[in-house]
């Protein structure tokens, strides 16, 4: 083999490496088709309504006390715990919850070569 030869196969060896996950795997680029956020549940709050007279109502106190006049609220969101990503490969669409910060236009796939 001559010496151009080598350099020319050592080059494109060199530029597939990273491409390269593992024996019989390759790396490759999938497109990204949507991005939804992954909620947790939001937290809630117990708001209650005040104390009534004991003088008043024996009723109204019972109900009080039964935490009948009390409701919860909602409070935020929830926090985005991760993603939900929709890609295109092999022309059928997938998806795949993703936890690190939402990706591009594009996703790293291992794909494996048999």
């Amino acid at each position: 083999m001559t010496h151009k030869a080598l350099t020319c196969l050592l080059g494109i060896l060199a530029l597939s490496a990273p491409a390269l996950a593992g024996a019989g795997e390759l790396v490759v680029q999938a497109r990204v088709v949507s991005v939804d956020p992954v909620r947790t549940d939001p937290r809630f709050e117990e708001q209650c309504a005040p104390r009534p007279d004991p003088q008043r109502s024996l009723a109204e106190l019972l109900a009080w006390d039964l935490g009948l006049g009390c409701r919860l609220i909602p409070v935020g969101e929830g926090r985005i715990s991760g993603y939900r990503v929709s890609y295109e490969w092999d022309n059928r669409i997938m998806s795949r919850v993703m936890t690190e910060a939402p990706p591009g236009s594009h996703i790293p796939l291992r794909v494996r070569l048999n």
